[in-house]
C-alpha cells in the first residue's frame, strides 16, 4: 500500500513509526548507495513499515518491531506463483549470495521472506544504527535477488 501525504498519525504507536520513518527517509537521503539502488520515500509511513516496489514479482519491505525490538527486511509476493517460483528455484542462490538464512512464509493468497535483526530502538539516539543497517541490508537483499535472476 503505497503512502499517502494525507496520513496523519493519530495514536502514539503511529507517532513513533513516523517519526522512525522520517528519520530513516532523512537519512536515505543522504546516502548515495541506497538512492542508487531505490527511491527514497517522500513521505514517512504511520505503519511498522515501507514497502520499495522494484519492478519485480515482489516489493522490499523493511519494518520495526518497538515491543521486540526488531528489524525485518524482507522481499513480498503479493502472489503465490511469484514467492512458489523464488522459494523453489531461487531460495539456495539468494540465500547463499547474502551469507544468510531467510524466513520464508507461505498464506493462503501471498507470500514472504525476510531477516530479522535484534535492533535496540527503545532509545531514538540508537535509530541512527538501525538505519544503517536497514539500507545496506535491504540493497544487500536487492542484489541477492536481481543477481539470482540473471543465473536462473
Amino acid at each position: 500500500m503505497a503512502i499517502k501525504r494525507t496520513e496523519k498519525p493519530i495514536t502514539p504507536l503511529q507517532k513513533l513509526y513516523w517519526s522512525f520513518w522520517k528519520g530513516f527517509n532523512d537519512y536515505t537521503k543522504l546516502d548515495f548507495e541506497f538512492q542508487k539502488e531505490f527511491k527514497v520515500h517522500p513521505y514517512p509511513s504511520i505503519r511498522s513499515y515501507q514497502d520499495y516496489h522494484i519492478g519485480q514479482s515482489f516489493a522490499i519491505v523493511a519494518g520495526i518491531n518497538f515491543k521486540k525490538n526488531e528489524i525485518r527486511v524482507g522481499a513480498y509476493f503479493d502472489n503465490l506463483d511469484g514467492f512458489k517460483f523464488w522459494f523453489y528455484h531461487g531460495r539456495n542462490g539468494i540465500e547463499s549470495s547474502m551469507d544468510k538464512v531467510l524466513v520464508w512464509k507461505l498464506f493462503s493468497t501471498k507470500g514472504s521472506a525476510f531477516l530479522y535483526s535484534s535492533a535496540n530502538l527503545d532509545d531514538s539516539s540508537n535509530w541512527q544504527e538501525a538505519y544503517s543497517l536497514i539500507a545496506k541490508t535491504m540493497i544487500s537483499l536487492k542484489f541477492a535477488f536481481t543477481e539470482d535472476v540473471k543465473i536462473l
